[in-house]
């Protein structure tokens, strides 16, 4: 007899059982969250496989599973039998059962969690408890709860005991329940609740009789049914819906139509393909330059020996990293092999489809979050069958099913968003990684500004480092056609040497404005004057600009001038945010009518929206003024400054609805808008060749924030915005504003200088012991309140000091307990404990997290 080792999917206890060394995977080993053990029922034998999708017992109810493992030895004398099998084919691969162990223990996260990272959003099926009436109940002898809800399930039929509980919420519905289940008058029924997703089914109709035969005229009575016979006859096998709309009719005609033999009706599933449709300019690959034949050919060995392998590709923005890419693409698809390319935002994905289309017309596929879930279901089916060679998508596109993986790419790797926010909190370059090695697959890590931990990794060899140091224009010939239109001044291409297609360009010059000296000079506006000039000239040229400005909203904080009163999310403690919801142009630095009836307040952490105060709440005084700028407020005034001037703005205000991103950068492509306004989605590997000016209008809004990554993010931000100007052989030029133009980190953006950077920012992590030197995990208490999230990471310091003492564990520290950064969030407090050390396992091992602890394994940040 075989035994399956089953996770079931039902939140369970969890006993941490962490290994010394969680890279080391034990099979069969569950660190979070025990498996189950079940016989292989007879009928079941040579059917059950690791990967299947199952249904167990599991006490009272029946429950959904997934089958991680096959022994011939159960370690439980006593196994009840698999109920049922969903499907015979495998829903994950083994490589993919695989990670989910790792994901679990690496990231401290539920087995069962991590499992379910690998299956399409909509299939997992939780079970619920049901309640229903017993028989004819009778109402005698009830206390007034018992005799509501029992009124309540006559009236309304069976109902989930969650659901019970919404609907009186004044009554303890579970002890409730209890009571009349004891009484006999109610029974609670477990049942698997339905998958959100199905695939879709169309109803289609065809001719079955050749019309060219001779018809009996009383067959056909009507002109409509000889109409819908004569486009059947043409077009063939279509849907019910078509038939509608190209010739009208009615459901009527059709089924009369069946029942005389003419036609039949079938059903077709439609695949939900959100590029279906789409059409791409096919693009020929150009000659490598020199650094890039280099590189090409260190990736080219490593895929054409089939070994796993990391490099990490440190290219200046418009390298030609993406060439690269390309060429990788090209070389494991020739082997038969498929391929995952990651990208850190949606908003990249349009612009990375285009490219990719163009040279992969075929056979590619988009995955992430904004899909519909039909949409990600069928993709994911579609790839899970080898249907699909490419996949192009954000972190979670890579757990793509794909059966035959080669290559995995993750552009601008350095980015924070590749980390998940909810557990299972997992890091999506790692998990690359990780993935490469499980398939064998060749991994490309590509970055204008590499992530200091990922180029420390490279200079010990842990990863091989590529470098690709010039910015390429394009072809000569395309060039050429252009200089004639320009004036020579401007004419700053370079020759690469004899025989190579391309031409290339040095990066743009960067301008650090001080602010400080901007004020003495008697200017208060948000643009200096160089920039003010700058934007001007651009505009005149009619050329495009970028404006970059990491903070959205017209005014950060609401404040009383007499009283200093400032307006509060009274959800979040933190201060709320003003937004403009009329697009006309507005003063802002005065309080007044016009202000509240155009704007109201927003919370940027919970969504709390109020009304605009025109009196103080505090003292009653009419002096509120709005103070600190968002995109709102610099596109107000571009708007003053440039009245012609048609701008864009790109923040998540805008980008709320399916293909916003895709609409927004084709408006700007178009030439629709000159100046595109945005945070921090418009620094991230856009490719727009008419941008010829960049404005940072603040480069401090994060440099100070109490996070040891501070000074990295702000280099990376700047470096990566810097790098969209300047793109095309019109050249460009960037400008960014400060308070603190002698910080590093804005001195090294300004020259281009990763390498710079990188040894004053390592030499700052190696004094104070942060990555890459020591590891963090970041414990959080989120509670209802400040005194109960305060006592319980004081109980827990107390824990981790006393098993620090009693397993004698060295060089680890623990800084805090203390509030968060963000100390109240949706009306939850939350305090924390930072765990450094070189291994946080061995403390990690056993240690009882109560409700309430979130745990986060190697955060990118501590706000």
């Amino acid at each position: 007899m075989k035994y399956a080792e089953v996770v079931v999917n039902v939140p369970l206890p969890t006993k941490r059982l962490i290994p010394a060394e969680p890279e080391e995977v034990e099979e069969g080993y569950s660190p979070l969250g025990p498996t189950f053990h079940y016989s292989v029922p007879e009928h079941l034998e040579g059917i059950a496989a690791p990967g299947e999708m199952v249904q167990v017992p599991f006490g009272p109810r029946t429950l959904q599973g997934f089958i991680l493992a096959l022994h011939d030895t159960s370690p439980v004398a006593e196994t009840r039998p698999l109920a049922e099998i969903y499907d015979p084919q495998p829903l994950l691969h083994p490589s993919h059962i695989s990670l989910a162990r790792w994901l679990s223990q690496k990231y401290l996260a539920p087995l069962l969690d991590c499992l379910l990272l690998m299956i399409p959003p909509g299939l997992g099926q939780r079970a619920h408890t049901w309640v229903e009436i017993a028989g004819d109940s009778q109402l005698s002898n009830l206390t007034p709860e018992e005799a509501d809800l029992l009124e309540y399930l006559r009236r309304k039929g069976p109902a989930r005991l969650d659901l019970l509980a919404r609907h009186h919420p004044k009554s303890d519905v579970p002890t409730v329940v209890e009571r009349l289940v004891r009484k006999g008058l109610v029974v609670k029924r477990s049942r698997l609740a339905q998958p959100r997703v199905r695939p879709k089914k169309e109803r289609t109709v065809r001719v079955i009789q050749d019309l060219e035969e001779e018809l009996d005229p009383d067959l056909i009575r009507s002109p409509k049914q000889a109409e819908i016979l004569e486009y059947l006859q043409d077009a063939g096998e279509v849907p019910v819906s078509q038939v509608y709309a190209e010739v009208g009719g009615s459901s009527a005609v059709l089924e009369s139509l069946a029942k005389k033999g003419l036609i039949e009706f079938s059903t077709t599933e439609i695949m939900r393909d959100p590029l279906a449709g789409r059409e791409f300019t096919r693009a020929r690959p150009i000659r490598f330059l020199p650094e890039q034949e280099v590189a090409w050919n260190r990736i080219k060995a490593k895929i054409e020996a089939g070994a796993y392998g990391v490099f990490l590709l440190h290219g200046v923005t418009g390298s030609g990293k993406t060439e690269i890419y390309l060429r990788a693409i090209e070389e494991v698809l020739a082997r038969g092999k498929q391929a995952i390319v990651l990208v850190p935002e949606i908003a990249l994905t349009p612009q990375t489809i285009r490219r990719f289309g163009a040279r992969f017309p075929e056979r590619l596929a988009v995955m992430h979050s904004q899909l519909s879930l039909g949409e990600r279901y069928d993709t994911w089916r579609r790839a899970k069958d080898g249907e699909i060679d490419i996949v192009i998508g954000s972190r979670s596109a890579i757990f793509a099913p794909l059966p035959r993986l080669g290559l995995i790419v993750v552009d601008e790797e350095h980015e924070w968003s590749y980390k998940q926010e909810r557990t299972p909190r997992y890091h999506a370059r790692e998990v690359a990684v990780r993935l490469g090695e499980l398939t064998d697959s060749c991994v490309i890590l590509g970055s204008a500004t590499p992530d200091l931990e990922s180029y420390y990794r490279a200079e010990r060899r842990t990863y091989e480092l590529l470098t690709l140091p010039q910015r390429i224009m394009g072809h000569r010939q395309e060039m050429e056609a252009q200089r004639s239109r320009m004036p020579a001044e401007r004419w700053v291409v370079k020759e690469v040497g004899e025989g190579y297609e391309a031409v290339y360009m040095e990066m743009p010059p960067v301008q650090v404005v001080d602010l400080r000296q901007e004020l003495k000079a008697g200017n208060t506006s948000i643009f200096s004057r160089s920039l003010q000039k700058a934007l001007g000239e651009t505009l005149q040229a009619q050329e495009q600009a970028i404006l970059f400005l990491n903070r959205r909203g017209a005014a950060t904080f609401v404040i009383c001038r007499d009283c200093g009163y400032v307006a509060i999310c009274p959800r979040c403690s933190m201060p709320l945010t003003l937004h403009l919801t009329s697009e006309h142009q507005l003063d802002t630095s005065r309080g007044g009518d016009e202000v509240r009836a155009r704007g109201e307040l927003v919370c940027h952490h919970c969504n709390w929206r109020g009304p605009v105060p025109i009196l103080c709440p505090n003292c009653g005084s009419r002096r509120i003024r709005y103070f600190g700028l968002g995109t709102q407020k610099v596109e107000e005034e571009v708007k003053r400054f440039f009245p012609e001037a048609h701008t864009v703005r790109w923040d998540r205000d805008t980008t709320r609805t399916k293909q916003a991103h895709e609409k927004i950068l084709s408006q700007f492509i178009n030439r629709d808008a000159q100046v595109m306004i945005g945070t921090q989605m418009v620094a991230k590997g856009l490719d727009l060749p008419l941008v010829t000016l960049v404005g940072v209008v603040s480069a401090d809004t994060g440099l100070y924030f109490p996070d040891f990554r501070a000074g990295e993010r702000t280099f990376q931000l700047l470096t990566q915005v810097a790098g969209r100007a300047g793109r095309s052989v019109l050249g460009g030029k960037v400008i960014i504003q400060t308070y603190t133009p002698q910080h590093y980190a804005v001195q090294a953006a300004s020259r281009h200088d990763y390498a710079e950077f990188y040894r004053q920012e390592l030499a700052f992590r190696r004094e104070l012991g942060y990555p890459p030197f020591k590891r963090l995990v970041r414990l959080v208490y989120v509670g209802n309140s400040a005194r109960a999230a305060q006592n319980a990471a004081h109980k827990m310091y107390r824990i981790l000091e006393n098993k620090i003492a009693r397993l004698g564990l060295a060089g680890i520290n623990l800084i805090g307990p203390a509030p968060a950064f963000h100390f109240r969030l949706r009306g939850r407090h939350r305090w924390q404990i930072i765990i450094r050390t070189n291994d946080p396992y061995p403390l990690l091992a056993d240690l009882p997290l109560p409700r309430g602890w979130r745990i986060d394994v190697d955060p990118v940040s501590l706000l």
